[in-house]
């Protein structure tokens, strides 16, 4: 006998939201809130998809300035980095 499981989305399907969240729930460098929900720290939907990620040893795409770092005086290094000095 046999048995077949069923999923209720696939693996792909998962990654896709959790990279929707990860894009949408971001902590501020300003203030340490979510952008989405302003919750301290990051938040309950943001660690969830973290933890999707951690359990298929994926990593999720980064988009540069997404926390604005601006906010708190930080400043874009060369192209090169630290690499420059």
């Amino acid at each position: 006998m046999t048995a077949t499981t069923y999923y209720a989305t696939t693996c792909d399907e998962q990654l896709a939201d959790a990279q929707r969240t990860l894009d949408t729930h971001i902590t501020s460098s300003a203030n340490g809130r979510c952008l989405k929900c302003g919750t301290p720290g990051p938040c309950y939907k943001r660690e969830t998809a973290v933890v999707i990620f951690s359990r298929t040893l994926r990593l999720p795409r980064r988009r540069p300035g997404a926390t604005r770092p601006e906010l708190v005086g930080a400043h874009r290094l060369g192209a090169g980095g630290l690499a420059e000095r």
